[in-house]
Order: C-alpha cells, then sequence, then structure tokens
C-alpha cells in the first residue's frame, strides 16, 4: 500500500492517497474473523509541491496511530511520526486494522514528542504569533480509517470501501473581509432624515488569546485580547459618499462556550457631536445559509465577507448589508452537507425537564421542517412540542418540547428526527423521573399553586404568569425548596417546584391532594387524585381539605411589569411624542425615567424586545416632565433643556397586567 502526498498551490489543498499496492500476504479481507490482523503495509510519502507564486507549506509531518486489530475500540499505538522533507520520498509502516491519520503543514511548535492521539487535543497556539507568522499552520485529520486489505479501505462510517482516500487540509485561522460602499445619510424606513454619519474606525471584541490545533471550546477564563482597532479612510470622492475596504483581517478559530461572547465588530461614527456604534456579530451563523450552522463559531478556512451598503438607524444592528460564508481558496470546504437540502441544529440533545415551559434547540434549514416522534409518543399526555419560525421565509427557527402530564416514570430519552426536504437530524429529548415531595395540607388549589386567589374561579392553565405576578403571598409549591438546599439554587431553591400532577401524585401513593390539572371548563373545579389503587375525584378549587405534593420543574422566567411596544418611531419632537402612545389605545404611554433604565438593562430578556437601534428615546416622568434616556444616561436624570428641544425616538408602554378594580 502506498501513501502519497500531492500538495496543489493554485487550490490550497493537500491530497493525501493511500494506494494499495500488490503486497504479499495482505490480499484476504482483514473482516470480524481476524483474519490478516496485525500485518505490516510498506507506505511511501512521496510530496511534491506544484509551483505558483510562493509556497504556502515549507514543511510537512505526518503522524499515524493504529489499533493494528479490526477491534474498532482497541487503543491505537502510535506507528508513524516523521516531518518530512517535501523534496525526498519517505516509506513508513502502518497495519490492517483502524488508522487515524494526521497531517500537519507547518507545525507550530515542534511535535516530534506525540505519542498519542490524546497528545494532539493540548497543542495550542498563541493568537499573535499565529497570525503574525509567515507561513500559517495547515491541519486535517482523518479518523478510524479502516485498512482491511488491498483496495478494501473504508473511511469512517462508510459502508462502501474505496482504493484512496483524500485530506482536504486547511488553514487552522479564518479571514474577514469589510467593505463599505454607501451613502453616509441615515435612513429610516426607505426615507432619508438628513443626518449624515462620519465614519471613523472599527474594532473586533472578543478576541481569544489561544486556538488548537485539533478544534476545541474555547474557555472563557482563558480570557481575550485587547481589542483590535482599523481606522476607516474614505477613498471616494463623491459629496456623502462612502467607499473603503479592509483587506484580509486574520482571525483565530474561535469556538465560544457561550455566545454572549462571540466575536463582534464595532463600527463607530459621528453625527451631530453624537458617537454612533454599529455592532455586528461575526461568524458562521451570520449566514446560516452558507454555513449550515446557527452557532457564532469562527471556523477554520472560512472567509467572513460583509459589504455595508447603507445606514437604517442609529445605533446597533442598523445597517443594511450582504453577508456571506465561504471556504478560504476552496469553495467545497464549508459544504458538509451534500444535496439540495440541508438542515442545521445548534444541539442535539436537549433536556426536557419542564411540564410548564419549553426546552429549545435552534434551527437553519432551506425548506420548512417537520418533527418525527417515536411511533410510541403523541403529542399530548406525553410531550409538547411547537416550532417557531424567525420569519415567514421559513429558513430559522427554533422548535419547543416540554413535558406532558401523563410522564412521571423513569429517566428516558426519545429519538426524535427533525427534517427539512431530504435533510434530517436525529434529536435525543432527555426526560427524567418526576422527583416529588409529599409537602403540606389545608391550602385551596390557587395557594397550593402559589397563584393570585382568584384564580380559584378563573381558568389558569398548566402555568399562568398572570397569577403568578399578581400574588401578594408566597405560598405552597412557589416557596417550597428541600432541607439542606439553599432557596436561590437556580435548580433546586425556592421557584424550581411546581404541583404535582395526578399521575406524579398516584406515584408516591399520596392522601388525597391537589392536581395541577383542572377539571371542567368553568375554571372553578381541580382534579384531586389518591392511591394506592389510582383514584380520582375533582372538587371546588377553593376547598382547603387537601394535601398538596411538589414536584421538581424549571424556575419560572423573570417578566418586567409593562410591556413594549414593537417597533422604533423616529424623529418625534417633544410635542408629537406622547400623541404616539395614545393612538396605540388604551393604557399606552411614554415610559418613565425608572422603566427605560430596566429597559436598557435587560433588553432581551424578562419579556422585553431587542430591537432598540436609536442613541436617544423620549420618556416621561411622573410629574410630566419630559426626559430623553441615552446609553450614557439611561434614566434620563440628566436631560438638557438643548436634548428636549431636539427630535428623538419613541417607544411606548403599558402595564403587561391591567389594575384590579
Amino acid at each position: 500500500m502506498r501513501l502519497k502526498l500531492v500538495y496543489i498551490y493554485s487550490f490550497v489543498v493537500t491530497l493525501l492517497y493511500l494506494f494499495t499496492a500488490c503486497t504479499d500476504g495482505i490480499e484476504e479481507s482483514s473482516d470480524s474473523n481476524g483474519q490478516g490482523e496485525g500485518k505490516e503495509i510498506p507506505v511511501s510519502i512521496m510530496p511534491k509541491l506544484v509551483a505558483g507564486d510562493e509556497n504556502e507549506v515549507s514543511k510537512l509531518r505526518v503522524i499515524i496511530f493504529s489499533t493494528r486489530t479490526s477491534n474498532p475500540y482497541g487503543s491505537k499505538v502510535l506507528v508513524s511520526n516523521r516531518l518530512i522533507d517535501i523534496n525526498e520520498d519517505y516509506v513508513a509502516v502502518t497495519y490492517i486494522g483502524y488508522n487515524d491519520i494526521y497531517v500537519i503543514g507547518n507545525e507550530p511548535v515542534d511535535l516530534s514528542g506525540i505519542n498519542r492521539p490524546e497528545d494532539l487535543k493540548s497543542i495550542r497556539m498563541n493568537t499573535v504569533s499565529s497570525l503574525n507568522a509567515s507561513e500559517f499552520v495547515f491541519f486535517r485529520q482523518l479518523l478510524n480509517v479502516n485498512v482491511r486489505s488491498k483496495n478494501e479501505i473504508y473511511p469512517e462510517g462508510a459502508s462502501a470501501p474505496v482504493s484512496k482516500l483524500e485530506i482536504k487540509l486547511q488553514r487552522v485561522i479564518a479571514k474577514l473581509s469589510v467593505k463599505f460602499d454607501l451613502s453616509t445619510e441615515i435612513y429610516e424606513n426607505g426615507n432619508p432624515t438628513g443626518e449624515y454619519v462620519n465614519l471613523e474606525s472599527m474594532e473586533l471584541l472578543n478576541i481569544p488569546k489561544y486556538s488548537y490545533l485539533i478544534p476545541g471550546k474555547y474557555k472563557i477564563e482563558e480570557e481575550f485580547l485587547d481589542n483590535r482597532v482599523f481606522s476607516l479612510e474614505n477613498s471616494s470622492t463623491k459629496l456623502n459618499h462612502f467607499t473603503c475596504s479592509s483587506g484580509d483581517i486574520y482571525l483565530p478559530e474561535y469556538l465560544p462556550m457561550d455566545e454572549v461572547y462571540r466575536m463582534v465588530l464595532r463600527i463607530k461614527g459621528t453625527s451631530r457631536g453624537i458617537t454612533r456604534i454599529y455592532t455586528l456579530p461575526i461568524g458562521d451563523a451570520m449566514n446560516s445559509i452558507d454555513s449550515h450552522s446557527t452557532e457564532w463559531n469562527i471556523t477554520r478556512n472560512r472567509h467572513y465577507s460583509l459589504n455595508i451598503k447603507a445606514i437604517t438607524g442609529y445605533g446597533e444592528e442598523s445597517l443594511e448589508m450582504k453577508s456571506s460564508v465561504s471556504g478560504w481558496s476552496e469553495i467545497n470546504v464549508p459544504i458538509e452537507i451534500t444535496g439540495a437540502s440541508f438542515l442545521a441544529v445548534n444541539k442535539k440533545t436537549i433536556e426536557v425537564k419542564s411540564l410548564r415551559f419549553f426546552s429549545y434547540v435552534r434551527f437553519a434549514c432551506n425548506a420548512p421542517v417537520e418533527v418525527k416522534l417515536p411511533d410510541e409518543v403523541t403529542i399530548g399526555n406525553q410531550l409538547q412540542m411547537k416550532i417557531e419560525y424567525d420569519d415567514a421565509n421559513k429558513k430559522s427557527g427554533r422548535v419547543g418540547f416540554r413535558r406532558g402530564n401523563w410522564n412521571t416514570g423513569n429517566d428516558i430519552v426519545y429519538v426524535t428526527t427533525l427534517t427539512s426536504g431530504t435533510a434530517s437530524v436525529k434529536l435525543d429529548l432527555r426526560l427524567y423521573r418526576s422527583e416529588t415531595i409529599s409537602v403540606g395540607n389545608n391550602l385551596t388549589w390557587a395557594e397550593a399553586m402559589g397563584y393570585w386567589d382568584k384564580a380559584n374561579w378563573i381558568s389558569a392553565g398548566i402555568y399562568n404568569d398572570e397569577f403568578y405576578k399578581r400574588a401578594t403571598l408566597g405560598t405552597g409549591c412557589r416557596v417550597y425548596y428541600p432541607e439542606g438546599v439553599n432557596e436561590n439554587d437556580a435548580t433546586r431553591g425556592k421557584g424550581c417546584w411546581r404541583l404535582a400532577t395526578i399521575r406524579e401524585n398516584w406515584a408516591i401513593y399520596s392522601d388525597k391532594a391537589w392536581c395541577i390539572e383542572e377539571y371542567g371548563a368553568n375554571g372553578r373545579r381541580a382534579y384531586v387524585s389518591y392511591g394506592p389503587g389510582n383514584q380520582l375525584i375533582d372538587d371546588n378549587k377553593d376547598n382547603k381539605g387537601y394535601r398538596y405534593n411538589c414536584t421538581l420543574d424549571v424556575r419560572p422566567p423573570e417578566l418586567s411589569d409593562f410591556i413594549v411596544s414593537s417597533s422604533d418611531e423616529t424623529n418625534v419632537t417633544k410635542e408629537k411624542a406622547s400623541s404616539i402612545c395614545t393612538k396605540l389605545g388604551n393604557g399606552w404611554r411614554l415610559p418613565t425615567g425608572k422603566e427605560m433604565n430596566y429597559v436598557f438593562l435587560n433588553a432581551g430578556t424578562n419579556g422585553l424586545p431587542n430591537n432598540f437601534f436609536s442613541d436617544s428615546y423620549w420618556g416621561k416622568n411622573e410629574d410630566s416632565t419630559f426626559i430623553v434616556a441615552t446609553m450614557s444616561d439611561p434614566d434620563g436624570s440628566a436631560t438638557t433643556d438643548e436634548l428636549r428641544n431636539g427630535k428623538h425616538t419613541v417607544r411606548c408602554v403599558k402595564l403587561r397586567y391591567p389594575p384590579i378594580g
């Protein structure tokens, strides 16, 4: 068998070919009976570079580990680790069995001491030195290659043999290019505002200090480099027009543990003496169609492009742009899913812990998705499910799952299939045995639920955020937490427990106890279950004659006391600000300074939207004083007369729940 390495510069790709030659003693298939195991195979390595403008690979190392048996789970031992002269041939030896093959170009450190596959996982590269090196590092791995005999080579997961294998060597870094070609006038809703932005600079945030030879998640505790700042110089000769090209900006591979720490590009400019900041996240998810990913990874050997076309607001992501993610010098590198259909998800295991709240998996696709549950699982008492698309294009969104009220037994995994066209992804839905505790007695149903007392006469459902919010006293399962557990514990503390279901009461052979399920349509009765014998009755919810048992669930999300209108109304004077809210209907008004500060701190959470694009918003305190909230003064306490005489944006608020009485 011959291993031939050929480097082709014009496509920046190294092809690794394994050809089986006529070698005595290895003609027979080395199948499950072990025939041929451990036989040595001569490997001829012949690296050659094709001439180009420059040679990007000056040295090449090949490392091979092998089980030397037909057992795929056997431990792999080192059979070859050599730095190869690109101008000379080298003959190594591998074995029939399962082989891991690593090819490294321009190794970042001396890898001659690598003796185990695990050793490669610890190799990391300093970002500053790797991005400024005269030669970039290249890498590719091919794992669990099953070599059986002549012309019987099985790549991992393949059901049919091949006679040769191919490795496409990739850079371990990525690159970003940003192009500006736009009017400097701010447009809102397609209309010019007469205000112009002087674009001055851009900077990259959340740059990791290290990256890894073998891709791995970056640990946040490793911290980040200082922001990289790039000045922007206008090359356009047209009035109020801006053109600029960043050229290639090299980025380390970065797989964040949490998308909160994703890499972002912050573009800065000024207008009317006010700093305008436009923040754009960088990574695969900026174009899920190209990258087939919904995660904010900076993936090696990819080219991230941003073409800025227009300014459509006053801050954050108010830029009209076209983004793309492509292979760097090798167009098929990011195309991992073949065919016309594709589907990508941000995780494949979903912890379905709650009866009350959905657990979500995000997806990107090119056709609407469908969910196929196992044949024995039905929507209803066993499982609840919903699909939410981000927009009418149905190219991305999320699928939510929550447990049904009849699911109380042993820990279980539902293997569920998510499909889009001909593409599909398997999801593991993990459900857990209910943990139910006998807690107390002599409470009404509403008190046992931790609800407002009016819930005894109104249908509430499995969870009602209004009744939960309106409760003036902490009662029942709402305030329960086990002895020895801190009440603020995020998974087992106060708020994490709910009233048990019918079957959960049966499972602990409870005396007569309230159930979370209501009875009838008028909302005045609920079920009472008890055992043994799985007995079930119903009664008025204001009866205090029953026990209540609490089951571990998920703590309800915090909600603001008010809701916010859906979109910005821009360029509004003080005289017109209040009337915009009045037109929305009863209860709508300008926010107070306290409410605006809360929105600035919690946008995107606590039931608030996350589409605040202006630098300044009108508000009105309870004493009828007009104020203007800005990033530097979020509660408007420092509002000047000059600001009050200007034009700002309006977002209206009203109480989430109408006042009582």
